[in-house]
């Protein structure tokens, strides 16, 4: 179950995202786009009663791919060790926000919280 959530959300995501990039560019990247992400991991997880944190590694994996043939050979793969590493994390950060209050709502927030940050330090930074 935990493949079957992750290429669900990666999905859900890949196809929600272009729609979202189109019309809001970086802030939809680092704000929208995050958000989006988030939930559809989440509540993919709990709607299957699968684990949180396989999940988001699943949907990094996925995406980690995407970005290898998307991105120039330079830093694909480098781009897709970043993939899979922070999506794992926001896995943590969901699983444990989860364990600690009980609210899918807070986690979900949480990690988004997290999540945006990477996304604007990438963005604005890198």
């Amino acid at each position: 179950m935990i493949v079957i959530a992750g290429i669900l959300s990666a999905a859900l995501a890949y196809l929600c995202n272009k729609v979202i990039l189109k019309s809001f560019q970086d802030e939809g990247l680092t704000i929208l786009v995050p958000l989006l992400e988030e939930m559809a991991k989440t509540t993919f997880a709990f709607f299957l009663k699968t684990n949180i944190i396989g999940t988001h590694f699943i949907f990094g994996c996925i995406e980690g791919i995407y970005d290898i043939f998307t991105s120039s050979k330079k830093i694909g793969k480098w781009a897709a060790v970043a993939s899979i590493l922070s999506h794992s994390f926001f896995g943590m950060v969901t699983y444990l926000t989860y364990t600690k209050t009980k609210f899918g709502f807070i986690a979900i927030l949480v990690s988004w919280i997290f999540h945006s940050g990477w996304n604007w330090y990438v963005v604005k930074k890198l």
